[in-house]
């Protein structure tokens, strides 16, 4: 008799609830208030420009380009005098970390991802209408499983707009794949740590690199290493030192500056706290032929 597995699926992506599903129609000179939220906003072009303004910076969106604001980001809209435009927008929770690298990204839409994103719109109008209060509230002649259809359409294309990012060639997403999510990030930590030798790498640049948040980043390296990241950095910083001084006739002043130290002082003191010996004694030493 054949033998069966079963295989559990991890949902990637995880909508918890749809917050509003609204056209905005902007006829001529048009600006709205900025605001701010704790949940995702997805913004499309159906028709004309607009300029999307989030955290000071703007945006500018033409038909068939989708932006993601992520949480608490201040944003607002604005259309140019003259111009007919008809936009598109989602909000929703959310509590994936697989959303975070979509956070203030432009898309220009693949014809899968264009295709998505109108199932969602036919979906949420005949699905839903906003009431008097600006609800939503589901239509009395919905279609049988609309609120289901939706939830899936809306979640596939988030993933469609996850596998867009992450084809990108400059592209640092990682995906949570379950229980080694963890580890594979923290991978991916260290390889730009030690790409980057030569650079003096802070904490915000590894959150710029990876878009994920400074209490995740901190708690997870942590975790997974034991240590802090400036003191993982340090550690294999110095390591390259002592290859530098057993191997190499630089000068200490130029092995600090080489691997992206600001003071030869400071890069004296933390190569004697972690080797126990000043870079001049390792390196008389080793030529010695002694072992540190």
């Amino acid at each position: 008799m054949k033998t069966y597995l079963r295989h559990r699926i991890y949902n990637v992506v995880d909508v918890k609830e749809l917050i509003a599903l609204e056209h905005l129609d902007f006829e001529g000179k048009y600006k709205n208030y900025r605001e701010a939220h704790d949940f995702w906003e997805l913004c499309y072009v159906e028709e004309g420009e607009v300029t999307l303004t989030v955290d000071a910076v703007k945006h500018t969106l033409f038909k068939n380009q989708l932006f993601v604001i992520a949480p608490n980001r201040q944003h607002s809209y604005f259309s140019k005098s003259g111009n007919k435009s008809r936009v598109f927008v989602v909000c929703f929770e959310s509590f994936s970390h697989n959303l975070i690298p979509l956070a203030d990204n432009l898309f220009s839409l693949k014809s899968a991802e264009a295709t998505c994103i109108k199932q969602v719109i036919n979906e949420s109008t005949s699905t839903f209408m906003t009431n008097s209060d600006e609800l939503l509230e589901v239509r009395s002649e919905a279609l049988f499983g609309g609120q289901q259809a939706l939830l899936l359409q809306l979640e596939y294309l988030l993933i469609c707009l996850l596998r867009h990012l992450s084809s990108r060639q400059d592209s640092a997403v990682i995906f949570c794949n379950d229980e080694n999510f963890h580890r594979e990030l923290t991978d991916a930590i260290i390889r730009f740590l030690r790409e980057n030798l030569s650079r003096h790498i802070t904490l915000s640049d590894v959150c710029d690199k990876f878009s994920y948040s400074r209490s995740f980043i901190c708690k997870v390296f942590k975790e997974q290493t034991g240590q802090t990241l400036t003191e993982y950095a340090n550690r294999i910083k110095i390591s390259e030192a002592c290859r530098l001084l057993r191997e190499t006739p630089l000068r200490i002043s130029e092995i600090s500056a080489s691997l992206g130290f600001n003071e030869v002082k400071y890069f004296d003191s933390l190569f004697k706290k972690r080797t126990g010996s000043s870079p001049n004694v390792y390196r008389k030493e080793h030529k010695n032929g002694k072992n540190n």
